[in-house]
């Protein structure tokens, strides 16, 4: 909390509050902390579980838990933005003030690279974009497989490297007085043609869509407003104004190079990993060195096989006289993730390694480099004590909440447009005799059907044989439900589920914590002209078109680069008739929308609905729901330009 304004921080001058009355502050002002992320949460929680309930018409798994999860989402959200203001932002505000004229160039640069790494490690959905490589099969997707599970520490370092790269130009950019545009017109086209060969590449084509979220997900409430307080204090130390335009920029060169590093990592890996397969043709003989590679060993190729592989083929491909697998294996890589299903131990620890490594970063800065005292040193460790434990209740509401209820969605969401089985609905029938089970003939073959006596009259289920127990004479008949929209054509349901995630995108972004702080500095450099209310439902808006043109790729099985190349080259051409000024803030919006609600939403509710759409993966919708904010606010800039022009024209004319 702020320090008390009735006494200066002397103890001379201190005002003693008698203990009941500031237990009441305190109270007051967390009630009024936890109050706005309780909003901000609450919408998204209501709407799906409504939609779940009252449209798809199926329960909530877990109801209690995912309930105690949303609760920790807000609780640590309000703790940990909290702590980033007492405790991270004043630290990186302060050296952004110091270090242009107390170091050299190779200082600059050694601290801003350091500092976008371990503000990249502080990220709340670097470790959720981690933990969906259990959604990833390796013969489906190898190269996207590997990315996810073993080869998560290269890509978080890749990320990371792309974001201190960003920091370096950005503070360069700050000091030199660079204009974004040759940035944006060098970076965006390169962006794409990497895509576009590697969508034209089958092992490497899966990686495009993670390396675009990859850019979304690296720009949310810790590197926001860090790389923010450092370009004020940068552009205050080099004379221009008050700063307050500083930051504009770097959260656009921060979404824009982790793209490129990930995509550099992936093509490292690509002559090493093998194309996408069926499952016997990922574990065959002559793939085998391949697969290898992407598992990490042949005793873990070896004990997936033995989950995966039928007997025959484990023995055949197999050498048969190695000691036998157990039924009991342990989980796999993916899943056993220590971020999804690890103990609460594991939750702090993660919290501990991505705040202390970015506080001791900037503390060293201070003290040993710069030789600044630090001020209100107190305020600051309990800033850090804050972020250390939001990050640990937001991990945890992650996993328990959230994560939950958006992947219940996203299967569910195929329920608009096809029939889908309800096992919560299975019936289990005893004393079946397979002498009951009636054939007929139909157009696609010989049909099974098993009667059954029901109160209203007989009915015929669908025999499967896979449900058929003749040992123990049962059969588990599963019903399959309609869609819900069963009478009218198939792109109605679509239409049904794309507007269900506008909606979803929309709202969302409205509880995005860093967008109202970019709504703030657009109003002041416009002079009111453009209001933070207006930029903030812009934005919102272009999120929830992002995130239905990414839904629809899902279903309709698009090229990525279709739906990501033709917004991004629309958005370079309104970005040349821009100023300088208000390119930063359309470019930085899409940084700041993809935060830590959003992204998790997003990616769950995706890789649920792509479990059963033709898609390859599912990956890209956050890219998608970052490019047209960036349309939605440059359209809006110029409408505003123009509207401002002919209001001064008529005004001229008055005269």
């Amino acid at each position: 909390m702020p320090r008390s304004s009735f006494g200066s921080a002397s103890r001379k001058g201190q005002v003693r509050i008698p203990i009941r009355q500031s237990a009441s502050m305190i109270l007051g002002y967390a009630r009024g902390k936890l109050g706005a992320q309780v909003r901000a949460v609450s919408f998204l929680v209501l709407y799906l579980a409504a939609f779940q309930f009252l449209v798809l018409r199926r329960p909530i798994e877990s109801a209690l838990s995912v309930a105690a999860g949303i609760g920790a989402v807000a609780a640590g959200l309000a703790l940990f933005l909290e702590g980033l203001f007492l405790g991270v932002m004043p630290l990186g505000e302060r050296c952004g003030l110091r270090l242009p004229s107390r170091a050299r160039g190779a200082g600059i640069v050694l601290f801003s690279l350091v500092l976008g790494i371990t503000a990249t490690l502080a990220e709340p959905a670097i470790g959720f974009l981690r933990a969906q490589g259990s959604a990833v099969r390796p013969w489906d997707a190898p190269m996207l497989y590997l990315l996810l599970n073993r080869g998560s520490p290269w890509l978080v370092a890749a990320i990371a490297v792309g974001v201190g790269i960003a920091v370096v130009l950005g503070v360069f950019r700050f000091i030199r007085d660079w204009s974004l545009k040759p940035f944006l017109f060098t970076l965006v086209p390169l962006l794409l043609g990497l895509s576009l060969w590697a969508a034209l590449d089958p092992v490497l084509a899966p990686a495009a869509g993670l390396a675009w979220d990859a850019g979304g997900v690296t720009t949310g409430p810790v590197t926001v407003p860090l790389v923010i307080a450092l370009g004020i204090g940068v552009s205050r130390i080099v004379g221009r104004g008050d700063g307050s335009s500083g930051g504009l920029g770097v959260v656009t060169l921060a979404s824009a190079l982790p793209v490129l590093t990930v995509l550099l990592l992936a093509l490292s890996l690509g002559p090493r990993t093998p194309a996408p397969s069926d499952r016997a043709g990922f574990f065959a003989p002559e793939a085998r060195a391949k697969a290898e590679f992407v598992i990490g060993s042949a005793e873990g190729l070896r004990d997936l096989a033995a989950r995966e592989l039928g007997t025959e083929d484990y023995e055949r491909w197999f050498d048969s006289a190695a000691t036998p697998v157990s039924e009991d294996l342990p989980p796999s890589t993916a899943e056993s993730s220590s971020f999804l299903r690890g103990p609460l131990t594991v939750h702090l620890a993660d919290a501990l390694k991505a705040i202390l490594p970015l506080s001791f970063v900037l503390i060293f800065t201070l003290r040993l480099l710069l030789r600044e005292r630090i001020a209100n040193a107190d305020e600051m460790l309990l800033g850090l004590g804050f972020a250390v434990a939001g990050l640990f209740l937001f991990g945890i509401g992650m996993e328990r909440g959230l994560n939950i209820l958006g992947r219940e969605a996203g299967r569910s969401l195929p329920q608009a447009y096809t029939s889908s089985p309800r096992p919560d609905r299975a019936e289990t029938f005893q004393g079946i005799d397979e002498s009951l089970v009636l054939r007929a003939r139909g157009p696609e073959g010989t049909l099974e059907y098993l009667p059954v006596a029901r109160p209203e009259g007989p009915e015929f289920l669908p025999f499967d044989r896979t449900r058929f127990d003749s040992r123990a004479g049962t059969y588990v008949h599963i019903p399959v439900q309609r869609p819900i929209l069963a009478d009218a054509p198939e792109w109605a349901g679509y239409a049904a589920v794309l507007l269900f995630v506008f909606v979803l995108g929309f709202g969302a972004t409205l509880a995005e914590p860093s967008l109202n702080a970019l709504g703030s500095t657009l109003e002041e450099l416009t002079t009111g002209t453009y209001k933070r209310t207006f930029l903030v439902r812009t934005v919102a808006v272009g999120v929830g078109f992002g995130m239905a043109a990414g839904f629809a790729r899902i279903l309709l099985d698009l090229p990525l680069i279709l739906v990501l190349g033709i917004p991004y080259l629309a958005a370079l051409i309104l970005t040349a008739f821009s100023s300088d000024e208000f390119i930063g803030i359309a470019w930085d919006s899409a940084g700041v929308t993809t935060g830590p609600i959003t992204v998790p939403l997003v990616i769950a509710a995706g890789l649920g609905i792509g479990e059963r759409s033709a898609a390859l993966d599912s990956f890209g919708v956050v890219a998608a729901a970052s490019v047209f904010p960036i349309l939605a606010v440059l359209s809006s800039g110029l409408a505003v330009r123009l509207r401002a022009r002919r209001a001064l024209a008529v005004n001229l004319d008055d005269l």
